[in-house]
């Protein structure tokens, strides 16, 4: 490959101009001052949550708190093709509540559980403008891996978007956690992940979702990164549903694109092949998919300017 794969968090490791030198030295003062914490990064209309100097978690326009700036966050709302009219979602990973807000004020009907291990992250959402807690929503500080199993929440749609430094958190990617986000999931109901990471990483992820799923499991490379976007189905939905409902969904949710992602998402079927050999196929598979992608941007300045297009 001539570029190293790249997610959000990512996007600005390479050999960098003067500008983008000043922009990184200017996160490194923001994180010595908090102390390697979580820190805000306010920017020409613009509210970063960085979780450290190189991985950016969460972006909003202060303008448009409403907006899903990253197209990873867009397409997680892909959910609304199996199912428009979802009454409870569960978000593992809170962050800037990109996604809570969204679904806080797109989807009225829609209760919203929210989990995240991060104290100095929930302490944020004011400033991140999450609305407090109601009788439609709840934040809950607590590690999703030992939180899920105590739950019989039967939700239409779990939201995975915890991920570190380096990609997936372990204890959130194991064959008894899917099991646990499966049983916590109503008979239609559908597990999305945003997750990142080099293929081998990411193969056994889809391996255990498509034995735990039935293979009712698509996945598609975002449009300004790397990040893979999942979507684990609890059950069969034909291609003309989800163009029947695609229609409906875009007419009140325009700014999603969300026709486009059925024409762009992939599955494999195994048909009986070993492990070794399904981890072998994903992963060249995968391989195949994250390759250099010239719409990525390799700055800071790069991506603000794709925003405010």
């Amino acid at each position: 490959m001539s570029k190293p794969r790249q997610s959000l968090s990512r996007l600005f490791l390479n050999k960098l101009p003067a500008d983008e030198s000043i922009h990184r030295q200017r996160l490194q003062a923001l994180s010595d001052q908090h102390h390697g914490k979580p820190f805000i990064l306010d920017d020409d209309g613009l509210r970063m949550m960085y979780l450290t100097p190189a991985c950016m978690q969460s972006a909003m326009k202060l303008d448009e708190p409403d907006r899903l700036l990253c197209a990873y966050s867009r397409i997680m709302m892909g959910f609304l093709l199996f199912n428009p009219a979802a009454q409870h979602i569960i978000l593992i990973g809170l962050g800037g509540g990109s996604l809570v807000r969204y679904c806080y004020h797109h989807l009225p009907d829609c209760r919203i559980t929210a989990i995240d291990i991060n104290a100095d992250v929930i302490a944020m959402r004011e400033q991140f403008f999450i609305p407090p807690d109601d009788e439609r929503l709840t934040v809950i500080h607590a590690d999703a891996a030992e939180w899920l199993p105590l739950q019989n929440q039967q939700a239409d749609v779990i939201f995975l978007d915890a991920y570190n430094e380096e990609g997936l958190v372990p204890a959130l990617n194991t064959e008894k956690f899917y099991a646990d986000c499966y049983r916590n999931l109503n008979k239609s109901g559908i597990l999305v992940a945003n997750v990142w990471g080099k293929p081998s990483a990411i193969a056994p992820m889809l391996i255990h979702l498509q034995d735990k799923f039935l293979q009712q499991v698509n996945w598609i490379k975002s449009y300004d990164s790397y990040n893979l976007i999942v979507f684990a189905c609890k059950h069969e939905v034909s291609e003309t549903r989800l163009l029947q409902n695609a229609e409906v969904v875009s007419a009140q949710h325009t700014a999603l694109a969300l026709p486009e992602l059925i024409k762009n998402w992939h599955t494999i079927e195994f048909n009986g092949a070993t492990a070794n050999n399904k981890f072998a196929v994903i992963t060249d598979h995968l391989r195949s998919v994250l390759v250099a992608d010239p719409n990525v941007p390799q700055t800071y300045a790069e991506w603000k300017a794709s925003v405010f297009l």
